[in-house]
């Protein structure tokens, strides 16, 4: 469709396009109605269609593979598309059931799915090969020469820059936030956020995507709270979910937070020496309060501040005083505490380890991590629900450690 209205535009310029552009260059000794600069941008245009061209079976050859039809052959000598595009399309899969991911995850033990046996599709790694990338940076050489004969009124900006900036303005901070709260930032351990809805890292099933491109959290990580040590750093884990903050928690990382309503973040210490804002049990809480040392201990924990409860079974037997969510409120101070681990692929994965790799198995098996208490207040909120938050880092505790990791990784 592209390339009909692009033919439509020259042929509408100049009616015979191949006497004013040849081999790619305008010919001057032409009459028509074009000066010299859209002589220039004329031919450069219709000189990048032309390279264009071969990627039109490439493509026809391609497309009936995302649609679960046998590629046809190649034929160069054929003109008509292979492809039906008026037909209706059957899917290759039923529609996926909305079910979400556990949270937190099982590890180390069996669990059932909400469907048995039920695996969902296997989404495509759409690259293109080595040919086309060459023929599409051919195509791109005769427009970027002409790029500044525009005028700024009408200056074009490439398209590649054009989509990373839309991507930064969906997911990343603006320059402008970072430049209103600077004297803020100037403090130690400190930093700001952009906080997203949760429906933001959730992948849609259903929606045919490119597998070989990164996702959401894989382009915009969350921000680090402190500097990298070895390839690891603690991370300022936070979304937003039906008007809450809510802190996801995937692997063994959890946390829980509260708002401590509308305090300076500036001027915020809260120690062994200062708790007046707090209660005795949330001194407890978020002071006092010693990660457990083994797995099983640490998803029981894990399942505590998800619901709120602990006990046996379905009678829970106590209630806690935070949890991993809290309604939001813009311009109000929430104190949080963050647990997080750096759990080896072998554990998650449940890939055994060979025999000739048993030897390094304390290397493997070593698990860097971090204990955090952190205050952060919602300065904004974007018309997209994200929020920009202001934190700091009050308290870091000692590392975290699992004792018993070993019991939960299968030998070859």
């Amino acid at each position: 469709m592209q390339e009909r209205r692009v033919k439509k535009f020259l042929e509408s310029q100049y009616p015979i396009p191949e006497f004013l552009c040849r081999n790619g260059q305008e010919d001057t000794t032409i009459a028509s109605d074009l000066d010299a600069s859209q002589r220039k941008v004329y031919c450069a245009l219709y000189s990048s269609m032309q390279q264009l061209q071969p990627i039109d079976a490439k493509l026809e050859y391609r497309l009936p593979m995302l649609v679960g039809l046998r590629a046809p052959e190649l034929l160069p000598s054929a003109r008509s598309s292979p492809f039906n595009r008026q037909e209706t399309i059957t899917p290759r899969f039923a529609p996926v059931p909305d079910f979400p991911a556990p949270e937190p995850p099982v590890i180390g033990i069996p669990a059932k799915k909400p469907l048995a046996g039920y695996e969902p599709p296997f989404q495509p790694a759409i690259a293109p090969s080595g040919e086309v990338s060459t023929i599409l940076s051919a195509a791109r050489k005769p427009l970027l020469a002409v790029v500044d004969i525009f005028p700024p009124s009408a200056r074009i900006i490439d398209s590649a820059v054009a989509t990373q900036i839309a991507d930064r303005g969906d997911y990343a901070l603006w320059a402008t936030d970072v430049q209103k709260h600077a004297k803020f930032l100037a403090l130690p351990n400190t930093g700001i956020a952009r906080v997203l809805p949760a429906e933001s890292y959730r992948l849609d099933p259903n929606r045919l995507r490119n597998r070989a491109q990164p996702t959401v959290a894989q382009r915009f990580p969350f921000v680090p709270l402190l500097k990298s040590n070895n390839g690891y750093a603690p991370r300022f884990t936070l979304e937003v979910a039906d008007g809450k903050f809510r802190i996801p928690m995937s692997g063994m990382d959890y946390g829980f937070l509260i708002n401590i309503g509308d305090l300076p973040l500036e001027e915020l210490e809260i120690n062994q020496q200062n708790i007046s804002i707090l209660f005795s049990e949330q001194v407890k809480l978020f002071l006092d309060y010693v990660p457990p040392n083994r797995l099983e201990a640490l998803q029981a924990e894990q399942r505590r501040f998800l619901t709120t409860k602990v006990g046996a079974g379905f009678l829970p037997s106590l209630t806690t005083l935070a949890s991993n969510q809290t309604p939001v409120a813009l311009k109000n101070t929430y104190l949080l505490r963050l647990v997080q681990f750096q759990l080896p692929e072998e554990v998650i994965t449940g890939e055994p380890i060979s025999r000739s790799d048993r030897r390094y198995l304390n290397l493997i098996l070593d698990t860097p991590s971090s204990d955090l208490l952190v205050a952060f207040r919602p300065v904004q909120q974007r018309f997209d629900g994200s929020y920009i938050v202001l934190w700091r880092v009050l308290a870091q505790f000692p590392e975290p450690q699992i004792v018993d990791l070993h019991r939960y990784v299968e030998l070859d």
